[in-house]
């Protein structure tokens, strides 16, 4: 599995003179970002993009650790040859058309390859894959260009999808959120790697500290609940084919069964693994996963400049089982030194409308020290003219693991504008939801 992350170099198969199409886009990222050599391989071999194109990876002369295949599903097994015979052995196929139509002659095409790959000892993701991504070596080896998508920096998770349309939007909004990301897989139909050997390869890669994936269907159950088994790492997953109607659409999608919804969500709880139940508590549970920190217990304190965000907080903080302790008398006088007679020093901790930076600053530090609170939910209505984006400055200086609620026009400016990634949400309910993961690992 190694080499399909950290190749030396790449082939890549129906590298196509045409800007538009697949092949050109593959082997543009990869020349532009790759840190190894990457070979264009047509049989029209004028130059691409200034490099020398090769009929066939047989006439390669270095030997090739990765080849990614993007010509016409009805060549794939001859190429797929080729790559057997010069000594290949991972290989991505990016080319639909096969078990995922549904048609004989897809699933026939598809069973040849795979007695290809089984005589040469070749390993396969796809095919009908978007590609794979490496943030550490520059392995954009994706069909999308970055003014179309753009790629996270480098970071902590790694995420796998049977769907190349979520791993790509995965990309997209990762990178928005300032989020980084250590790598990520299209598998499309399993015809060899699938979701457990790549949690199993995951589990073990020392740049990835969050296993995420977005799940049509279990291709191998016994090896799936032994890598489940096995794996000490925070594991997030989104299941697709929940519904008799998703099943359906699963199978044919990726040719797969999406197998009893009840028993997979039985067999994530027996493993402590997080289920997302929807694509946007995916990326809220990865927001909060990637701060790499996680809550000693359930003991919520929230502060808040807007009332009402802070009472929706502590409603939906209950009702999901967090505790909301009242501070001590000793912590509250503490607090009163630098609050406004008006201000609250219960939990939710109201320190009203005027609040500025200076207060939120003294406030958050006697939270942040104190030994009753687990974790924090900061509500900053950023609107107000006593507050700017220095608020950020302060945000950066809790150790505590903590979420962020701030919303609206001007929150926005100041989210595209960090440096550093912070675990900002849009509602206080979502926050909330984040933080009861966090509230849940095992260190």
């Amino acid at each position: 599995m190694e080499k399909f992350f950290y190749p030396k170099n790449v082939a890549v198969i129906g590298a196509s003179h045409e800007e538009r199409k697949i092949g050109h886009v593959i082997f543009k990222n990869l020349l532009e970002k790759f840190k190894g050599k990457v070979y264009p391989v047509n049989p029209k071999t004028e130059p691409i993009l200034g490099q020398k194109v090769y009929p066939s990876v047989l006439d390669i002369e270095e030997e090739i650790d990765l080849a990614i295949i993007a010509v016409n599903a009805s060549i794939v097994p001859k190429v797929l040859e080729e790559c057997g015979k010069k000594g290949i052995k991972n290989v991505v196929i990016i080319s639909s058309g096969f078990s995922e139509t549904g048609s004989l002659e897809g699933k026939k095409a598809e069973e040849k390859i795979k007695e290809i790959a089984r005589a040469y000892g070749i390993r396969i993701i796809g095919p009908n894959t978007i590609g794979i991504f490496n943030s550490e070596n520059g392995l954009d080896a994706t069909f999308f260009l970055e003014k179309d998508v753009k790629k996270p920096k480098e970071g902590c998770i790694s995420f796998f999808t049977q769907s190349g349309t979520i791993g790509i939007l995965t990309l997209d909004i990762l990178a928005k959120e300032n989020i980084g990301i250590a790598k990520l897989v299209s598998y499309g139909n399993a015809l060899d790697v699938n979701e457990a050997d790549l949690i199993e390869y995951f589990s073990t890669d020392e740049k990835t500290k969050v296993i995420a994936g977005f799940i049509e269907s279990v291709r191998n159950g016994r090896k799936f609940l032994e890598v489940l088994r096995k794996n000490k790492k925070s594991i997030v997953l989104l299941k697709g084919g929940k519904t008799s109607f998703g099943a359906r659409a699963t199978s044919s999608h990726t040719a797969s069964l999406a197998g009893d919804y009840k028993v997979y969500s039985n067999v994530l709880k027996q493993f402590n693994v997080i289920e997302a139940e929807t694509w946007e508590d995916l990326i809220d549970y990865l927001k909060i996963l990637s701060t790499g920190k996680i809550a000693k217990g359930k003991r919520l304190v929230i502060i808040t400049n807007a009332g009402g965000f802070g009472v929706l907080a502590s409603d939906y903080a209950f009702r999901l089982g967090l505790e909301l302790p009242e501070p001590s008398e000793k912590l509250k006088e503490e607090m009163k030194k630098y609050l406004p007679l008006y201000a609250s020093v219960r939990n939710p901790i109201d320190i009203t409308a005027d609040a500025d930076i200076e207060r939120y600053e003294k406030i958050l530090r006697i939270l942040d020290e104190s030994e009753e609170f687990d974790m924090l939910l900061i509500v900053v209505l950023i609107q107000t003219p006593m507050l700017d984006e220095r608020i950020v400055d302060v945000l950066k200086e809790i150790k505590k693991p903590f979420a962020v609620c701030m919303s609206g026009s001007k929150a926005e400016e100041i989210r595209k504008n960090l440096r550093l990634f912070l675990p900002i949400y849009e509602s206080p309910e979502r926050a909330v939801k984040a933080l009861k993961i966090i509230s849940e690992l095992k260190a």
